[in-house]
């Protein structure tokens, strides 16, 4: 499981042969559902709800189980340079098992734990999804469910659905299961199959609380349209259909005069049925969100904490390097610790991998405080370090501890509150932890979102939302956002970036032609994530993973509908 800072090579073109014409012919969704050879790959419009369908028989809330470890019927692996697929202890090929209570909302069927679910698996863990419910045409009930497998101690999404028939007396079919979409660059496949699967009707513990909740969080989305209606703009420009490979594109939206704009979800078999509830990963995006935003709170609660030493609630970092770096230090990546000045040389270093490979805290904690030697004081030099957002959150975490007790989570009790006032999806709630004792959160990636929750907090931050704005430290929350044109941070490999309390900086100047410095902050993931805010509350946003960074031309295209040169917050 590869992660973070290291150099992968992507595939120039995935394979040809598994396109849409890989697809069944013609789908015999009867003999599938009752055990026959599940030879090729479906479209995915045969997990989608048809239009029309009729309402369940009974209500579905109930108990589903698929027995795991078992071989898929397929498995394509298409980018996998680093042979994960060839290693068979990783298992890759077969699927966790799956233990889900389910509650029906409507014509939807909500998993009851949102979130990550550690599986007994060697590679990946589970996250389930909203998906839907309706009678088809054999009479029986049919179940249609996202799902996303992530990697452990990683960040790779890999997104699929499962499908089952329930009759009214709670027989199951072999349920359906196809994965053949991710967000992940160094590990792309296909997998199909189908399972054993057993269904009880029962009422889980708490399900009219689920259903409520199931019901406020779709009212609380923003509205959307297809990015094709954003008038006077170009949609193709906001796909950077010259620039990233439709295969390496995941989703991409707007958000513009408070409609979210967005595209669809394709696959290599069709348009992915859930977009609305696709599991999306951070990787360094949680840097900005819950390493910056976390110092941001804390500054709030505690003035004059991001000016503390590190050594205060990180005892691992005993050396003489540490003495003098701040918090702010740690969140700027300025803490004058590295071995390369080079910006990302460090990152992408053999003898950093171990820092990503580590799975428990001590291991990780240790690696982080002894690797890198002094070379430059504190705030001098910008070099990029995930283990500086690393060692932010222990440090947070150090200091809450000291102030109530072992029980204390930085990321749960400061940060997750923040984005349940902004009434964000329950995804929002959890970030990647450390294992072993103290487990502590990764910080620097590990995050998980639906498209509306990336869309709200980048609005929210754009936008000035008071929710936000009074419970975060203002002045550390303007730098970060380049409101503060005395401190736009330090230059990150370019003279038109910058890098300030975990955010960054673009100068969009002179791709914009603007006769000021228009200074637009955004977040960053590996891979080819893009959270980009502008004036006014507006956002542009893409995840991928084709390594592919660029934003201009979506920018220059915003700013024919709206204006960025010269507008100030």
């Amino acid at each position: 499981m590869i992660v973070g800072g290291r150099i992968f090579l992507s595939a120039a073109v995935l394979l040809q042969a598994v396109g849409l014409s890989a697809c069944a012919a013609a789908s015999d969704l009867d003999a599938l559902f009752g055990g026959a050879a599940f030879t090729d790959p479906l479209d995915f419009a045969d997990f989608a709800k048809p239009t029309g369908a009729s309402p369940t028989s009974r209500l579905m809330d109930g108990h589903l189980v698929l027995g795991g470890n078992q071989a898929a019927s397929g498995f394509e692996a298409l980018d996998d340079a680093d042979g994960i697929a060839d290693v068979p202890a990783n298992q890759v090929n077969t699927l966790p098992a799956m233990d889900i209570w389910l509650v029906q909302s409507g014509d939807a069927i909500v998993p009851v734990v949102r979130g990550i679910v550690n599986a007994l698996h060697p590679y990946f863990d589970l996250v389930f999804s909203p998906g839907a419910v309706w009678q088809d045409d054999s009479g029986d009930n049919r179940i249609s469910l996202p799902f996303a497998l992530m990697e452990k101690n990683a960040n790779c999404i890999h997104n699929g659905v499962l499908t089952v028939r329930v009759s009214g007396s709670g027989r199951a079919s072999k349920a359906l299961v196809q994965v053949a979409s991710e967000t992940c660059g160094y590990f792309k496949f296909n997998l199909w199959g189908s399972y054993d699967a057993e269904w009880a009707y029962a009422a889980p513990l708490g399900a009219d609380g689920v259903r409520a909740a199931y019901v406020a969080e779709v009212a609380r989305r923003l509205p959307t349209a297809p990015i094709k209606n954003l008038a006077g703009t170009d949609a193709d420009v906001f796909a950077q259909s010259g620039t990233i490979a439709s295969d390496n594109m995941t989703v991409f939206g707007v958000v513009h005069d408070g409609t979210h704009y967005v595209s669809g979800c394709d696959t290599r078999f069709g348009a992915y049925p859930f977009c609305d509830t696709m599991t999306l990963p951070s990787y360094s995006v949680a840097k900005s969100l819950a390493g910056g935003i976390g110092l941001m709170r804390f500054e709030k609660l505690y003035q004059g904490l991001k000016d503390a030493t590190l050594q205060r609630f990180v005892p691992q970092c005993t050396g003489s390097q540490w003495q003098d770096v701040t918090l702010e230090h740690l969140a700027d990546m300025t803490t004058g610790n590295y071995v390369s000045a080079e910006a990302h040389v460090d990152e992408g270093s053999a003898g950093y991998l171990p820092f990503f490979l580590a799975e428990i805290s001590a291991d990780k904690t240790d690696f982080s405080c002894r690797y890198f030697p002094r070379k430059s004081q504190p705030g001098e030099q910008w070099v990029y370090h995930t283990s500086d957002t690393y060692l932010l959150g222990v440090a947070m975490n150090g200091f809450l501890k000291s102030r109530h007790g072992g029980g204390a989570d930085y990321y749960r009790d400061l940060v997750a509150p923040l984005w349940r006032a902004l009434h964000l999806g329950p995804l929002s709630q959890e970030i990647r932890r450390t294992s072993g004792a103290n487990p502590e959160p990764f910080s620097g990636y590990g995050m998980l979102f639906y498209r509306d929750d990336i869309a709200r907090i980048a609005t929210a931050l754009a936008g000035r939302d008071a929710r936000l704005e009074t419970m975060l430290d203002t002045g550390l929350l303007d730098s970060a956002m380049q409101r503060d044109p005395s401190d736009r941070g330090s230059e990150a490999g370019s003279s038109t970036l910058r890098y300030n309390n975990a955010f960054w900086g673009w100068n969009a100047k002179d791709a914009l032609g603007c006769t000021g410095d228009t200074w637009l902050p955004f977040f960053s993931g590996y891979g080819g994530i893009t959270v980009v805010m502008l004036p006014g509350g507006r956002v542009y946003y893409y995840f991928s993973d084709g390594y592919n960074f660029t934003f201009s031309e979506p920018v220059k295209e915003l700013a024919k509908v709206s204006p960025v040169c010269g507008v100030t917050e």
